[in-house]
């Protein structure tokens, strides 16, 4: 619901988070030339792919008397920048065509931003974290708002925001678009963020706080209204599970990236004892960094080969637990999900370029019953 003081959500039936300031963070510098990543889906409605997110949340305690959200928000700022001028399509748009009006779709890195927003929740973290109905308060501590379909050169893929809690703590919710990012992806660039945080020395000792550069604590977080933020819910409702398929000598073509995704679909199935559906999304992601989405016919004439090799990836294993933007304070919990509305699958190439055994990470998302 929304008040005088801003925007604000129901947690749990009683405690709110409350919006209190939105900005947005670019490449430190200008990408030249632009880059773009053609997007391919002859029925993007129908695939969903407007609305599929991956979303991180990092819990932090208070190392330091002063330090908040708030602070950390203007710390985060120069740091973040300088992680999307590696990899500036975070910054950018999906337009349509080169005039935006028709054609395919593509992502272009017009240095748009993405969307940083403050906001604070009336309890402390541990209250939070010791909650019986956390799981379903987490939707609301990321933001995300779907693409609209007819006018995505408007709608950033990529928002964090930064929720502070009574007792100093606050979290960080990520929400990435998996046009831009697998969930792979997305976790090592957060851990990159946050190595480039501390190498630039943003937040200073444990004995002397100082203000940073972009902090807006002058002004009354929540006085203003924030009210054009009303998000698309981030629903908890789906299972993820993440395989590694070993296929030395393949290439992500479309008859293989269906063999993969049949063959994930049943070990997944296995595992959740939940079914897809008889038709499924299916995202792939090519090596060259183009994505194709397409509906599949779970009962397709393509056989999934028994011959290739798959292992189960545990994505709570990459090393957000020990993510810290300020040395020595590691999170106090770390949660991760992919948001749908519905099944799907997604390939990416993996290994190969870094010694790694080629392959591909295949994540297999299903609602559950």
């Amino acid at each position: 619901m929304t008040t005088a003081n801003g925007t604000t959500m129901t947690i749990g039936g009683s405690s709110r988070v409350q919006y209190g300031a939105l900005q947005s963070v670019t490449a430190f510098k200008v990408t030249e030339p632009r880059l773009t990543q053609p997007v391919s889906a002859a029925d993007p409605a129908g695939t969903g792919i407007f609305q599929k997110c991956f979303n991180v949340i990092l819990y932090y305690r208070a190392l330091v008397e002063g330090e908040t959200g708030w602070a950390f928000s203007g710390w985060i700022k120069e740091s973040l920048g300088r992680a999307f001028t590696e990899q500036p399509l975070l910054c950018g748009r999906l337009r349509r065509g080169e005039d935006g009006s028709g054609g395919e779709l593509e992502i272009v890195s017009n240095d748009s931003g993405a969307r940083l927003i403050e906001a604070r929740i009336g309890m402390t973290l541990d209250e939070f974290l010791g909650s019986e109905r956390r799981a379903d308060g987490e939707t609301e501590l990321v933001h995300w708002k779907d693409i609209d379909e007819q006018n995505p050169q408007f709608c950033p893929l990529f928002y964090i925001l930064v929720t502070n809690f009574q007792c100093g703590g606050y979290s960080i919710g990520i929400s990435c678009s998996l046009l831009l990012a697998d969930p792979i992806s997305t976790i090592n660039l957060i851990k990159r963020w946050a190595t480039i945080h501390n190498d630039l020395n943003l937040i200073p000792g444990v004995n002397a706080p100082r203000k940073p550069i972009f902090n807006l604590s002058n002004t009354k977080h929540g006085d203003s209204p924030v009210t054009s933020l009303a998000p698309s819910p981030c629903p908890k409702t789906i299972q993820t599970v993440v395989f590694k398929v070993d296929a030395v000598d393949a290439k992500a073509s479309g008859e293989l990236s269906k063999v993969l995704a049949l063959l994930c679909v049943e070990e997944a199935e296995k595992k959740l004892k939940n079914k897809m559906g008889p038709k499924f999304a299916l995202l792939v992601k090519e090596e060259s960094g183009n994505v194709k989405a397409e509906c599949v016919e779970k009962s397709g004439a393509v056989q999934a080969r028994s011959e290739m090799a798959t292992t189960e990836v545990n994505l709570e294993s990459l090393g957000l637990s020990g993510v810290a933007f300020r040395r020595g304070n590691e999170p106090a919990l770390v949660s991760q999900w992919v948001a749908s509305g519905d099944g799907f699958v997604m390939v990416v190439p993996c290994g190969g370029s870094d010694g790694g055994m080629p392959g591909f990470n295949v994540f297999v998302t299903i609602p559950r019953e």
